[in-house]
């Protein structure tokens, strides 16, 4: 009669974990905006001379951002086609390592994205930053061999915005009191047999 009881508490836990997992309703976690941007940079400086002569004055440019609304960044991208500049996420350029990543957001939709390889070699350090309205700048410290400057004063952009959803935090109980019944019930059939 005592085996009979543990495994009836068993089965009866196990049923309620599963019902917990399968019945975790999803509650509302972040919002993540997403802004996907495009256009022609001009370049609208370069602080010496053989930076002047080396850059293309208009390069087709595209990219994106995406951030919750604390400003944390979570995703990014930034191509710039006469540049042969290619930046993402797990860039790593020619330093072998990863950037330093500064996302600062300064409005709902205004930030400023600056992606800093460091010092050693003269690592370069670009800033790409959306400004009032849809004017976007590019800025590229390149060491001992000067800065450029970038602008693009109507800049294609779109944006959207998603619910991340995260489960609801009873259904996290239900489950955590359910594997701990389970546990239990496991040890102590384990002690009267």
């Amino acid at each position: 009669m005592n085996q009979v009881r543990p495994r009836k508490v068993r089965i009866a836990l196990i049923g309620l974990v599963l019902t917990s997992v399968f019945h975790a309703t999803p509650v509302l976690g972040a919002i993540l905006t997403r802004q996907e941007f495009s256009g022609d940079f001009i370049l609208v400086d370069a602080t010496t001379p053989p930076l002047e002569n080396f850059l293309p004055d208009k390069s087709e440019y595209s990219g994106f951002v995406v951030y919750s609304e604390d400003g944390t960044l979570s995703d990014w991208e930034v191509n710039v086609n006469k540049l042969n500049l290619n930046l993402k996420l797990d860039s790593t350029l020619n330093v072998n390592s990863p950037p330093n990543v500064n996302f600062e957001l300064s409005s709902e939709s205004n930030w400023n994205l600056i992606v800093d390889f460091g010092i050693a070699f003269d690592a370069p350090k670009y800033s790409l930053e959306r400004t009032s309205g849809s004017e976007i700048t590019l800025i590229g410290e390149l060491g001992l061999a000067g800065q450029y400057i970038y602008k693009d004063r109507t800049a294609n952009i779109t944006l959207s915005s998603s619910n991340t959803s995260i489960p609801e935090p009873s259904s996290l109980l239900g489950l955590l009191f359910g594997a701990g019944g389970i546990a239990v019930s496991r040890k102590a059939g384990k002690i009267k047999a």
